[in-house]
């Protein structure tokens, strides 16, 4: 009997053990994600171009950036 409840003791704790050497390098590697903050009204120019029209945009400053990178804008919050 004792030696029925010491396997069953080395299966419980060795299944513990492999569980949690699995779960823990998975949340340790996790890759951080962006504080993009809530979503604000932009005004985007064209630098060095006073005659191009000022564009209105939508979107949290992750999209901002990505919205600068790809069409060359410098974008401030709006009414600032």
């Amino acid at each position: 009997m004792k030696s029925i409840a010491k396997l069953g003791m080395i299966v419980l704790t060795g299944g513990a053990l492999l569980f949690g050497s699995t779960a823990v390098p998975q949340s340790a590697h996790a890759r951080p994600r962006p504080d993009c903050g809530p979503t604000r009204q932009w005004t985007c120019a064209l630098p060095g171009c006073p005659d191009c029209y000022e564009v209105l945009f939508e979107g949290t400053v992750c999209e901002k950036a990505a919205f600068e990178k790809k069409t060359g804008r410098v974008c401030t919050p709006d009414g600032a």
